[in-house]
């Protein structure tokens, strides 16, 4: 039996649409073996639901045609913005793939995850983990990672459907809010990097999908609002939402962690996960 894992992830970071993420530490775990026929048993917490499509089977039958039993423990709440189907996907792949050929390519693994998901940037954290870039050719490039900043993750409890969140995203937009939203990502990246507070304040405001699904959901902005106003130094949409990451200073968590407990009330929970340094194993 070959086994695999891979973690959960925060995609956009708020301006970087499609082309940011951040590996966190919580895990979809899949093992795999031959069989007579395709079977997935899932023994963790968060499963697919009936008539949803299974994304660790999906993944697993893109890469090859021996029928395989799948068992998977996965921890990352789906339909939450936390790179869910990524992690199943990678995993997925990457079990079969050791089942069958003995290994896994990341490389390899990663463009089929890219192309099952549709963009690469939570591919990219799930295969590579770390603060990954994916550039304007769809490779995955590593950046690092200020030790002095660690993150606060609001999860609510509601679901929301990459799909119905992708919708509301315009296919074109002015050439003045892409010029601000370059310059919103210079910031965001450069205040990362250098854990500069001014930076990273001068990277809130994504007008390409923050502000059009804040509009349809103004319960994740007023989520942001408090992570802010608690002190974090920079607070964004987790992927497609409804979860809400917030970039804090390590020492000075327990302030934004209160707040957003605050908040979510009995609608959600509050994690504190570190960073995957680790993507796929």
């Amino acid at each position: 039996m070959a086994e695999a894992s891979a973690p959960a992830s925060s995609a956009n970071l708020g301006p970087g649409f499609d082309c940011l993420a951040l590996a966190l530490e919580l895990r979809c775990r899949v093992a795999a073996e031959r069989a007579e026929e395709w079977s997935v048993c899932h023994e963790g917490p968060d499963r697919p639901g009936p008539g949803e499509a299974d994304a660790v089977l999906v993944a697993a039958r893109t890469v090859t045609d021996v029928p395989l039993r799948l068992v998977v423990d996965n921890r990352i709440p789906l339909g939450r913005g936390l790179g869910s189907s990524a992690a199943a996907y990678a995993a997925g792949a990457a079990a079969a793939l050791r089942t069958v050929a003995g290994e896994a390519n990341a490389d390899r693994v990663f463009r089929v995850v890219s192309e099952l998901e549709g963009h690469p940037d939570n591919a990219a954290a799930a295969v590579f983990g770390g603060f990954v870039l994916a550039d304007a050719e769809g490779r995955a490039r590593r950046l690092p990672w200020n030790p002095r900043l660690g993150v606060v993750v609001a999860v609510p409890h509601a679901r929301l459907a990459t799909a119905e969140a992708r919708q509301v995203v315009a296919a074109t937009q002015p050439l003045a809010v892409v010029t601000r939203s370059l310059a919103r990502v210079a910031c965001l990246v450069a205040g990362l990097l250098a854990a500069d507070a001014d930076l990273l304040a001068a990277a809130h405001g994504d007008e390409i999908h923050e502000r059009p699904r804040s509009r349809r959901h103004p319960d994740v902005a007023s989520l942001l609002d408090v992570a802010r106003s608690a002190g974090a130094l920079h607070a964004a949409w987790s992927g497609a939402g409804p979860s809400v990451l917030a970039v804090v200073e390590a020492a000075k968590k327990a302030p934004v962690v209160d707040a957003l407990t605050r908040a979510l009330g009995d609608g959600g929970t509050v994690w504190e996960p570190s960073i995957a340094v680790r993507g796929l194993t």
